[in-house]
């Protein structure tokens, strides 16, 4: 079991390094929202860690001297360790389920989706956690550890997919205001040329700012196409994350220089 905990608390810096990273933002009420859904992680997080350094001592302590009072501290702590596991689990699905709530523009099937898988993942922890007290022996630890280890990768897949959702809503969004950007501008150039204003100079800084925003729409569908090839599948998880960013990134700077250019074209306008 050492080497299956050993592993599981892997995956959980993994997941803490993800939401890290991806989500987090500064916590600022009291409200329950992913602020102190992500706090709520943080510190059940930390228990974990802690009551997995107490585990690895018992279970030396019990190998060297294998007595009663050895074995019984390492019981209690083994059932610690899994149950300050489960709850880790538990609060990072939730704080993924609240980002999901709170990110604007997720179309409803995807997000009502995710919200079924992760509290359906919820409730099986839940119920998983009622059942380690009643352990008796380190045999039964044994194949309740295995229970939450088999889940790994199916945690991996959840938060990655989530993640997939948050971000190309926050990127789907940006993108849909440059759109409405450009067809403003596009209006008042046609306006400007009907008054019988040269436009030659608008109309070609507005081409070269439609191509780019072209770009940043195919690298964006392939970063959603990306995100939505990934499976349980430990090695489509962590290359398609990798390879969704890189096309999700590069969308972004597109969108970020055809912003550059919609500017400039704002700009000449107002001077003329």
């Amino acid at each position: 079991m050492k080497q299956a905990a050993l592993s599981f608390l892997l995956l959980l810096t993994s997941c803490f390094l993800l939401l890290t990273q991806t989500l987090a933002q500064s916590p600022t009420t009291t409200e329950f929202n992913f602020d102190r859904a992500y706090q709520d992680y943080l510190y059940n997080y930390n228990l974990y860690r802690s009551a997995y350094q107490d585990y690895l001592v018992a279970q030396n302590e019990y190998q060297k001297y294998k007595t009663l009072s050895s074995q019984t501290k390492f019981l209690e702590t083994a059932k610690t360790m899994l149950l300050t596991r489960a709850d880790t689990v538990k609060t990072y699905l939730t704080a993924l389920r609240m980002k999901l709530r709170e990110t604007t523009g997720i179309i409803n099937y995807q997000q009502n989706l995710y919200y079924v898988k992760l509290d359906d993942e919820v409730a099986w922890v839940d119920s998983y956690k009622q059942s380690l007290p009643s352990a008796g022996s380190l045999d039964d630890l044994g194949q309740l550890s295995s229970q939450m280890e088999g889940k790994s990768n199916l945690y991996h897949y959840l938060a990655y997919k989530t993640i997939g959702v948050v971000v190309c809503a926050r990127e789907s969004a940006l993108k849909e205001h440059v759109q409405d950007v450009i067809s403003r501008l596009e209006n008042q150039i046609n306006q400007i040329r009907n008054e019988g204003r040269n436009t030659d100079v608008l109309e070609r800084w507005l081409i070269e700012a439609k191509q780019k925003f072209a770009r940043a729409e195919e690298k964006f569908t392939q970063a959603q196409n990306i995100y939505g090839s990934i499976t349980e599948n430990p090695s489509s998880q962590t290359n398609g994350y990798n390879s969704a960013g890189v096309a999700l990134e590069q969308s972004n700077q597109y969108l970020k220089e055809t912003i550059t250019s919609l500017k400039e074209i704002i700009r000449e306008i107002k001077n003329e």
